[in-house]
C-alpha cells in the first residue's frame, strides 16, 4: 500500500477510534478460568495503531463490550461466534479476563462440544460437521484495519502470546487455532496456513496450497510437542512475503522463559492464494466434531498482546 495510503487510514482510525478504543470491554456470562488470576499488576496493553503495528489488547472484566472492542481495531465483523445464539440465555464465546500476572488482561476463546456449531448453524445432531469461534481482520471497509490487509508482495509480521488450558483435548482430525486465510477468488475457501494441535500430543504448523480445496491436503512445515509446556504461555513471531514468487514463510515460537520451542525459515513457498483480494490472520478455535474432544465441558484457548505489522520491523511489541 502507497505512504499516503498507509496515512488516510491511520487519519480515519483516529476519528473512528476517538471513543471506542477508549473503552474496555467484557461480556456477562460464564467466565472460564485463567489461572493465577489477580496475582500480578500487569496493565493493559496499547489499542490501536503504534507506528507500523497494529496492536490489540483485552482491557479486562470491567468492560461491557468484548466484541466492540475487538471490532474497533479489527474492524466491524471480526468476531465470529456462531455458537453464542446456540444457547439459551446467549453464551459469549470470547471474553475478557483480568490480569494473571504474566500477560496482563487478556481474551478467552470458548468451545464445547458437542453443541457448539459453525456459521450455517447446523448442530451436530442434524448433520453439522464442525464448530468455529473466530477473530480476525475483518473483510469490511472503512476502518484502520484497511490498513494491515496483507496484499501480494507485501511482507507482514504477526505476533502473539497464547496458552492452551491444560486439560484440553484434542482429536487426529482437525482443529485449528490460528489461520492465515484469502479473502476473495475461487480458492479462498482453505487456509494457507494453521496451527493445528493433535491427540498425539504436537502441534503442526501446516501448508496448504492452492491445489488444495480444503485443509485436508498439506505440507507439515513443522511440529512441536505441546506435553512439555501444560498450560504455559507461549510467544509466537510470524513472518510472511505473499507471494507465489518469492514467498518466504518464517515462524519462532518460544516459552516464558524465552526458549525457542519452534523455528521455521521456508523459502519458496506458494505463499499468496491465486485471486485473492488480501490475505488475513484469524485466532480462536476451528475444529471438527469427534468423540475424541472434550464432551459438554469448556475448552478455552488464551490470547494476549495480538500485534500486526505491514513490513518486517514492528515499532510496538503491543505490550
Amino acid at each position: 500500500m502507497a505512504e499516503n495510503s498507509m496515512r488516510r487510514a491511520l487519519s480515519l482510525y483516529a476519528a473512528l477510534c476517538a471513543g471506542a478504543c477508549a473503552a474496555s470491554a467484557t461480556d456477562a456470562g460464564a467466565v472460564p478460568a485463567a489461572g493465577n488470576a489477580g496475582m500480578g499488576s500487569i496493565a493493559a496493553g496499547p489499542l490501536g495503531v503504534v507506528g507500523n503495528t497494529l496492536c490489540l489488547n483485552a482491557a479486562g472484566p470491567d468492560d461491557p463490550d468484548t466484541y466492540r472492542r475487538i471490532e474497533s481495531v479489527l474492524g466491524k465483523g471480526a468476531v465470529e461466534a456462531p455458537s453464542d445464539r446456540a444457547y439459551t440465555p446467549r453464551r459469549p464465546h470470547v471474553v475478557q479476563l483480568a490480569d494473571d500476572g504474566v500477560v496482563g488482561p487478556h481474551f478467552a476463546v470458548l468451545a464445547i462440544e458437542p453443541t457448539d456449531v459453525n456459521q450455517d448453524l447446523v448442530p451436530m445432531a442434524s448433520g453439522g460437521d464442525r464448530s468455529r469461534t473466530e477473530i480476525k481482520i475483518a473483510p469490511s471497509k472503512g476502518g484502520v484495519h484497511d490498513a494491515f490487509k496483507a496484499r501480494q508482495g507485501d511482507t507482514y509480521v504477526y505476533a502473539w502470546r497464547f496458552r492452551i488450558a491444560p486439560d484440553m483435548k484434542f482429536s487426529s482430525g482437525f482443529t485449528h487455532i490460528h489461520q492465515i486465510k484469502a479473502y476473495g477468488g475461487p480458492l479462498s475457501s482453505a487456509p494457507l496456513i494453521t496451527f493445528t494441535p493433535l491427540s498425539n500430543g504436537k502441534m503442526d504448523i501446516r501448508h496448504v496450497g492452492d491445489i488444495q480445496r480444503d485443509s485436508s491436503g498439506y505440507t507439515v512445515l513443522g511440529s512441536m510437542p505441546l506435553a512439555d509446556i501444560p498450560g504455559q504461555w507461549m510467544e509466537v513471531r510470524e513472518e510472511i512475503t505473499y507471494s507465489n514468487t518469492l514467498g518466504r514463510y518464517r515462524l519462532t515460537i518460544r516459552d516464558r522463559q524465552g526458549a525457542v520451542l519452534l523455528d521455521i525459515d521456508k523459502s519458496g513457498l506458494q505463499m499468496w492464494r491465486t485471486g485473492a483480494d488480501h490475505m488475513r490472520p484469524k485466532w480462536g478455535i476451528y475444529r471438527k466434531h469427534d468423540p475424541a474432544l472434550n464432551q459438554n465441558t469448556d475448552d478455552t484457548i488464551y490470547f494476549a498482546n495480538f500485534g500486526i505489522t505491514r513490513g518486517n520491523a514492528p515499532d510496538s511489541a503491543c505490550r
